[in-house]
């Protein structure tokens, strides 16, 4: 890849939409967020297990898309941040099917076309995880009080979950199990206050990447806080 390509990640609530968009603004990244249907959202948190499968498979057929639109703006010269990735996604689903929302034969369908998306697209060169409690988590969530997300529709025990099966997802990153495993830097990052000046992460971003070219205007949407692990590439 010509200009790098910079995957972050971490459970509902953890901000990293807000962070997605401060680092593309101060890197002159173009920033591409995340492709909900807040109409589907809605529904899926409604009824789990009768949307559950569908929401998912759009929502990896739309990060395929995403993802292929990214390398052709890198290749044309822009740097990419990307506001959760497709085994982000994965990491939803595969709790939705542990906990018997998605159906066996369902979770077939979406693993074949998840591992075919996986071993068809490069990975990206920097994955930063920003990690923070589900009691934090949950916290946010009622204070940011979006429409879609009701925080009877997302409890605690749901972060809960969502948590124990991301760090399940980041043992397979870390421990070479994954396809993209050994193939790009990975940050873990506490995110759990509030607020946290972006200035040392962009340093380090800066550092890590120093053949990247100063950039045009961020794409329009259609001292590192604390590395528990670190990759090298």
């Amino acid at each position: 890849m010509n200009q790098p390509l910079i995957w972050i990640d971490g459970i509902i609530g953890v901000g990293k939409s807000t962070a997605v968009t401060k680092l593309g603004q101060s890197l002159n990244f173009q920033v591409f967020p995340e492709p909900v249907n807040e109409d589907l959202l809605k529904i899926y948190y409604e009824d789990q297990s009768r949307w559950g499968f569908a929401f998912q498979v759009d929502m990896l057929n739309q990060r395929f898309s995403l993802y292929l639109e990214a390398i052709r703006q890198i290749s044309n010269g822009y740097g990419v941040i990307m506001d959760r990735c497709l085994p982000g996604d994965r990491v939803f689903a595969k709790m939705l099917h542990n906990t018997g929302k998605i159906h066996d034969i369902e979770w077939m369908i979406y693993e074949n076309s998840y591992n075919s998306f996986i071993k068809t697209l490069p990975p990206p060169n920097l994955l930063i995880f920003l990690e923070t409690s589900p009691i934090n988590a949950f916290r946010r969530i009622e204070k940011r009080a979006r429409e879609a997300e009701d925080p009877n529709l997302l409890p605690l025990e749901y972060l809960k979950k969502l948590y124990q099966e991301y760090h399940k997802f980041l043992d397979q990153i870390l421990s070479g199990d994954h396809p993209w495993s050994l193939k790009m830097e990975v940050w873990i990052l506490d995110w759990n206050k509030d607020w946290i000046p972006l200035d040392s992460i962009v340093n380090d971003i800066q550092e890590l990447f120093p053949h990247s070219k100063k950039l045009k205007q961020p794409f329009a949407p259609h001292s590192k806080q604390s590395i528990v692990s670190h990759l090298s590439s």
